[in-house]
């Protein structure tokens, strides 16, 4: 029998579940920093992105760094997006459910 060993199969399972793992997480941060974007917050957006990044690589990590946005005054959780002085409704309920979604595949 020429198959592969069988540590080197059951590391190439754990692999792919990972990226299929990551995968939804990635882009949810990625289009929670498009909203950002969008609503007016280039810091906070240019943040999620580079997170997002990094989390394909270092997972846990990042993990806890994103986790740690959510307390506090000025967090995550306070940011309200508005454009030309009119709060983005629609857009606004997209970011919160991507928060709620976020915070519970990362904790």
């Amino acid at each position: 029998m020429t198959g592969k060993p069988t540590e080197q199969v059951a590391e190439e399972q754990v692999k792919v579940l990972t990226i299929e793992k990551t995968t939804p997480i990635v882009e949810k941060m990625q289009r929670m920093a498009t909203l950002l974007e969008l609503g007016g917050y280039a810091e906070w957006s240019a943040s999620i992105f580079k997170l997002a990044k990094k989390y394909e690589h270092e997972p846990d990590d990042t993990k806890h760094i994103f986790l740690n946005l959510y307390g506090g005054m000025g967090s995550l959780n306070d940011l309200v997006l508005y454009r030309n002085g009119k709060v983005l409704m629609s857009e606004n309920d997209e970011l919160d459910q991507l928060r709620r979604d976020l915070f519970n595949l990362l904790s």
